[in-house]
């Protein structure tokens, strides 16, 4: 069996009258195709090792892009793009060894891009950063390992544009006591306070590295002052696993990760600051942490109860509106 492709995608199969000679060369583009994927683009990975970058107006940005996998990277073509919120992705330009095109002449005099010549490392500046440079940067190659090109991005690095200074205070940072065993199960939060800006990335690991999937919620909330966040990141698993797990976050500032052993051990914390620890129950959480807590959680209630309250009033206030209409109607003489 052969098969043609054509510039404008048609596919067309020519089959052998024998049908046994078919199979068999099917079987061998199916195994040929699964070993170029295996060794070939399968291997080919560009890493976004920043988050997010935070800037002010008028500043210089720099994004940078990693590339394993890809065997000459001194010829390699690497693209840029940019993603706006609410808008679709577009290519900013790509640097190849011979030159640095860009896909607007007005976007010359903003970005610059590099390459460098000892390690598989590519470079994006953002000059004189304004409001609308706001947005998420991908690096690109694009893998012609299998016969065909295959697009390959990285993770995407976010520029934040404004005058609140990105910040992390590890201190903060707590793992609370395993809550009460529920049908054999039980759960750990990593509790992270006082951050800038929201973009953040938590994981759980076992001992072995293996990223924990299965039994994890996060929520995120802002604070009063709009200039920082706290996260609470849950994991759930059965008492008796006997692992040892690890709450590993990933941001901006500082990258980390704090240990928590299994529920038959002591609960531990790199921090102690806002932690008391009593040697018949290991680690504790702090009066000021559970107040924290209480008054986020009244804070919210009576938020609920005020709203409710404001669209019941505004519902018999539209009743009454409507009832005297019609009195009013008829009491007119003709």
């Amino acid at each position: 069996m052969h098969l043609s492709v054509h510039p404008n995608t048609t596919v067309t199969f020519l089959i052998d009258v024998d049908p046994s000679k078919t199979c068999k060369m099917l079987l061998l583009h199916i195994i040929t195709l699964a070993f170029l994927l295996s060794y070939g683009w399968a291997q080919i990975h560009l890493r976004q090792a920043q988050l997010s970058t935070t800037r002010a107006e008028n500043k210089t940005a720099l994004i940078v892009c990693e590339a394993s996998g890809i065997q000459n990277f001194r010829s390699a073509v690497i693209h840029w793009y940019r993603h706006r919120p609410g808008e679709a992705p577009e290519r900013i330009l790509y640097i190849s060894p011979e030159k640095l095109k860009f896909d607007k002449v007005s976007d010359e005099n903003k970005f610059n891009c590099e390459k460098k010549s000892d390690q598989p490392i590519s470079t994006l500046t953002v000059n004189e950063i304004a409001p609308n440079d706001g947005a998420t940067y991908y690096c690109a190659y694009w893998d012609l390992t299998v016969g065909y090109y295959i697009k390959v991005f990285g993770s995407g690095t976010k520029l934040i544009v404004t005058d609140i200074k990105a910040k992390f205070n590890s201190t903060t940072m707590k793992i609370l006591p395993p809550s009460t065993e529920q049908d054999g199960k039980v759960s750990y939060m990593c509790l992270i306070q006082d951050f800038y800006p929201n973009v953040i990335k938590v994981t759980w690991e076992d001992e072995n590295k293996n990223e924990e999937k299965n039994g994890v919620h996060e929520e995120i909330w802002i604070h009063r002052d709009n200039e920082s966040y706290s996260l609470s990141s849950w994991l759930t698993v059965d008492k008796n696993s006997g692992k040892n797990y690890s709450c590993k976050y990933q941001h901006e500032i500082q990258n980390n990760y704090v240990p928590v052993e299994s529920p038959d051990k002591p609960v531990v914390t790199q921090t102690t600051g806002s932690c008391i620890s009593k040697p018949e129950n290991g680690t504790t959480l702090s009066t000021d942490t559970t107040d924290s807590f209480t008054h986020r959680t009244a804070s919210l209630i009576y938020i609920v109860l005020l709203l409710k309250s404001t669209m019941y009033y505004v519902i018999v206030l539209f009743f009454i509106y409507r009832m005297q209409s019609p009195i009013k109607r008829r009491g007119k003489k003709p």
